[in-house]
């Protein structure tokens, strides 16, 4: 039996890099690169509920927001890497979390559902905001908890079977969406 495919909705140079470790590791899916929503309509064209896609699609530090009817067209459960923890849901989180000056950041692994960033989480990569750590650093640490995250979960996430979700790992409240950070900033300028 083949190994369900893995779709990874990401940059080029993050998918080359998963899809090259997760080789490296002997998983036998074939990964590729889903870079835009519109590679993501021509994945799931031909595909539906009734009819769905064979395999797994995996969003790396993407913007793209993925339909309800694609998330309905999947066999296995489609996974979204989220650049923040819990705490911070949605597009701006980091910059509210520097805003906040929380001690500690790190990355969500969770199921994608509708709205983002509320399905049931899988997994959480943590670590410490060091004294004096720059926006760049802090990025930078992001990606590679980010990348140590996938890493992880990419035995499960390769798997044709259903993820396990961890209980114990909630959504917090706050809003970080695009919206709630522009309206920080007028509220600063005002």
């Amino acid at each position: 039996m083949t190994a369900a495919p893995i779709a990874l909705l990401t940059d080029m140079v993050s998918a080359a890099a998963i899809s090259t470790l997760s080789a490296a590791r002997g998983l036998p899916n074939t990964v590729f690169f889903v870079s835009s929503r519109a590679a993501l309509d021509r994945l799931f064209e031909p595909f539906d509920a009734d009819r769905p896609w064979p395999g797994r699609l995996v969003a790396f530090y993407s913007d793209v927001v993925v339909p309800q009817r694609y998330l309905d067209a999947m066999s296995l459960e489609p996974v979204n890497i989220h650049p923040a923890p819990p705490e911070y849901p949605g597009k701006r989180a980091l910059e509210f979390a520097l805003r906040d000056r929380v001690d500690a950041y790190g990355v969500t692994a969770h199921v994608m559902t509708l709205p983002v960033d509320s399905g049931p989480i899988l997994s959480v990569q943590r670590f410490p905001i060091t004294p004096g750590m720059t926006e760049e650093a802090l990025r930078y640490h992001t990606w590679r908890a980010g990348f140590a995250l996938m890493f992880g979960l990419m035995p499960a996430l390769a798997a044709d079977a259903p993820l396990s979700p961890d209980p114990a790992l909630a959504w917090g409240t706050r809003d970080c969406s695009e919206a709630a950070w522009q309206a920080v900033r007028a509220e600063q300028s005002a």
